[in-house]
């Protein structure tokens, strides 16, 4: 059982507490402390990062602040007759010179990705998630899904202006 040191020795403040603590070596209890202390600093930095990391989830349609852009007019190497032309504000159009076919679109790229929103004359806006390599400076390929106008077919565009 424990003895309040205060009643059977009248003993108050300071001197209680020293008196309490006889016999308790004050550096390796301070040591204690310490490393309690520190290792609790290292927890919890540890689940800030922990909770930082987890949410940086990729998005694939993130906002401006991780987009980037490119501009130039690009041609299709296959069908020589077809442009793709970008500008670095995130718009452009898709050309065919030989048949007069002519469609805008907005795009904005996020790491090797492209994203189209594509706006025909007479039908409503669609998008498209294609992938990008931009090969050197004057090359560049696009991997476009099933669904587009091409199907799915990588093209391959060399820069000509």
């Amino acid at each position: 059982m424990r003895q309040d040191l205060r009643d059977k020795e009248g003993l108050t403040g300071r001197i209680g507490l020293e008196k309490a603590c006889e016999g308790v070596d004050r550096v390796s209890a301070a040591k204690r402390l310490g490393r309690r202390v520190a290792l609790a600093m290292v927890l919890f930095a540890s689940l800030v990062v922990a909770v930082g990391l987890t949410s940086c989830v990729d998005d694939d349609n993130d906002g401006p602040e991780t987009d980037w852009y490119f501009s130039g007019v690009w041609q299709n190497n296959e069908y020589l007759d077809e442009d793709m032309v970008f500008y670095s504000d995130g718009t452009g159009y898709w050309e065919s010179v030989s048949t007069g076919a002519y469609l805008d679109f907005d795009y904005y790229c996020y790491g090797n990705w492209i994203y189209f929103t594509f706006y025909p004359v007479e039908s409503a806006p669609y998008t498209l998630d294609c992938y990008i390599d931009l090969i050197n400076d004057g090359n560049m390929s696009i991997t476009w899904p099933a669904g587009s106008f091409y199907g799915a077919t990588t093209i391959y565009y060399t820069r000509i202006d």
